[in-house]
């Protein structure tokens, strides 16, 4: 079975991460990061670090592109 190629591991690892803030921003999980006894800050830490791993999904793709 042949290993597979650099951009289809990257598309492994967008459908992950896509799952990944699929299963915290729409799942019972919701119910309780918006709970009332929750810091405000709570939603707003979850979507920074969707963000920062978007980020650097996109940082490392760019770098091995580069690497060809």
């Amino acid at each position: 079975m042949p290993l597979p190629t650099q951009n289809e591991r990257q598309l492994d690892r967008v459908v992950l991460l896509f799952l990944l803030a699929l299963f915290l921003l729409v799942s019972p999980l919701l119910d309780w990061w918006a709970a009332d006894g929750n810091p405000w800050y709570l939603p707003y830490l979850i979507w920074l670090g969707l963000i920062v791993a978007m980020y650097r999904l996109q940082r490392r793709a760019r770098q091995d592109s580069h690497d060809l």
